[in-house]
């Protein structure tokens, strides 16, 4: 697994925009000369990303989930494909070849 890539799921970059979004709303706290609304700030942020932690906590389970069933389901064909006389005669004959 590389940092790039998590369940098969690239990282992208941010865009520009985005950047300089986040940018703007960074000066405005560093601009702030009121300490009350800073902490007001700062917990909204902390609640906020509590609830995201929640939300992705789900979604990756969610996705291990799905992971599973589709390797199983996988093993399962794969089972089914070795137990029809077809594959057991052709394993058979490549022996003797």
């Amino acid at each position: 697994m590389t940092t790039d890539s998590f369940f098969n799921i690239d990282f992208e970059e941010p865009t520009p925009e985005l950047e300089l979004s986040v940018e703007l709303r960074c000066r405005e706290v560093i601009k702030n000369q009121n300490i009350d609304q800073v902490k007001k700030h700062c917990i909204n942020l902390i609640r906020h990303q509590m609830r995201q932690d929640i939300f992705l906590a789900g979604m990756l389970g969610r996705i291990a989930e799905l992971e599973a069933l589709h390797a199983l389901k996988e093993m399962k064909d794969e089972c089914k494909k070795k137990k029809t006389l077809r594959y057991r005669l052709q394993t058979m004959l490549s022996v003797f070849r």
